[in-house]
């Protein structure tokens, strides 16, 4: 297999991931489009609702550090397609599961499978694209986001009304297991291959000292290397503001994700098909406009400000709110689907620059482990707890007041963002 394996064009490697990706966020969200249905036919309380989402996160969360250790120092390609066949995998087990208990052990196995993917594919396109595309290609990679989320509601909603919530897992967990082949006669590029010379000397000078720890140390040179990072990441001040940001945002979109078909369904009177198609059709067109548009016009905004990425996002976040606030209060389907649009169009405007400009700050040896760091991070913090946190609160006051104090707290996000620009442009001149 190593034989047969060779290394894709960046066209090739961006287009076979953001596929996958796509699949990965299908699967992740079909549960949020079939909540209700799961919720009457096991007789579960919006709080146990909420905490399937929860604890797939928290296993997630659990495994991104080992992932991205791994991704740090074995072939990514390979360790990818593990990670999407057991995804994959567990999505089809969820159809098959008989009891709550069962079913969060298959959520649980999907938050490996994921974690196993999502952690090494920042690192993996970073080399294969130099610094001043590498926001755009990664905005096309995380337009996979709202489009595959689109598609888990659309989806998991027209087949749980016409076939049962069950089938849905079942259809959406088949194509992953077959596109996890496929990576595995993909080979990765060298690591830091499109960084500056000065960062790719540093990188390959990193690793050097890393093996010769490995082989003196042993196992503990296991702990130096983590205590080594932490500091490492800890030095670059954008890197804090950047994960502080995105935890706040993930926190928000998180549990929003998760209630909000829910949401339509009880307070606005929709039935499970339009509300899972409606809430999908404008999420997709939304995140692929926000997204796709926030990594061009971030690249090309950095070019005069490098400052440009946390700027541009933090700006954004602070103009949805009062979109938020249509979206969610409003009664009429002609004021909130459009607010909705405007919203998520301005919230996923921030993806591919805040990635790019974490990208950016980070050496190649470090860039595994930086994203690990973050995804711990904005998930532990972020959408771990928020699913949870709003069945809770539904449970006692209804579901409306959650779902909208939730909703604006990106604008403190935003508000972080635009503090930490003077650490980004010092963090990108000692980068060059």
């Amino acid at each position: 297999m190593k034989e047969m394996a060779r290394v894709p064009s960046p066209r090739v490697a961006l287009t076979v991931l953001t596929g996958l990706n796509f699949l990965n966020y299908l699967d992740r969200f079909i549960p949020a489009a079939i909540m209700t249905s799961i919720l009457s036919e096991l007789g579960l309380s919006d709080t146990k609702g909420g905490s399937l989402q929860t604890l797939f996160i928290l296993t997630f969360v659990v495994v991104s550090p080992f992932a991205g250790w791994l991704g740090d120092r074995a072939p990514r390609f390979r360790l990818a397609a593990v990670g999407v066949l057991v995804w994959s995998a567990a999505t089809f087990g969820s159809g098959l599961a008989p009891t709550y208990a069962l079913l969060v052990l298959a959520r649980a196995l999907i938050g490996v499978g994921e974690a196993s993917y999502t952690v090494v594919t920042p690192s993996l396109l970073s080399d294969f694209f130099p610094m001043n595309r590498r926001g755009s290609a990664l905005a096309t990679f995380y337009a996979a986001i709202p489009i595959g989320s689109a598609f888990g509601y659309v989806l998991g909603a027209q087949i749980a009304t016409h076939y049962g919530w069950r089938n849905a897992f079942f259809v959406a967990g088949a194509p992953g297991a077959a596109l996890a082949l496929l990576l595995l006669f993909l080979r990765d590029p060298p690591r830091g291959a499109q960084d500056a010379r000065e960062l790719r000397k540093a990188a390959e000078d990193e690793e050097a000292r890393a093996k010769r720890r490995a082989r003196e140390t042993g196992s503990v040179s296991t702990i130096v290397s983590v205590a080594g990072a932490v500091r490492e990441l800890g030095v670059r001040r954008s890197f804090i503001y950047n994960t502080v940001s995105q935890t706040i945002y993930t926190f928000t979109v998180g549990g929003v994700a998760v209630w909000m078909p829910t949401y339509f369904i009880r307070v606005r009177g929709l039935p499970l098909a339009s509300a899972g198609t409606a809430f999908g059709g404008v999420l997709a067109a939304a995140g692929l406009l926000g997204t796709l548009i926030g990594g061009r016009l971030g690249d090309r905004l950095t070019r005069r400000h490098p400052d440009a990425h946390f700027l541009m996002s933090g700006i954004a976040l602070i103009a949805s709110l009062p979109f938020t606030l249509l979206a969610v209060l409003a009664a009429s389907p002609a004021i909130f689907w459009p607010a909705m649009f405007v919203t998520l169009t301005l919230l996923f405007l921030t993806t591919g620059p805040l990635n790019a400009a974490m990208a950016n700050v980070l050496p190649a040896a470090l860039r595994g482990r930086g994203f690990a760091f973050n995804m711990v991070a904005i998930h532990l913090l972020g959408d771990a707890l928020s699913p949870y946190l709003i069945g809770r609160a539904s449970d006692r006051i209804g579901l409306g007041m959650p779902v909208l104090v939730t909703g604006l707290l990106v604008v403190v996000a935003g508000g972080v963002l635009l503090a930490g620009r003077g650490a980004l442009t010092r963090d990108l001149a000692a980068a060059t």
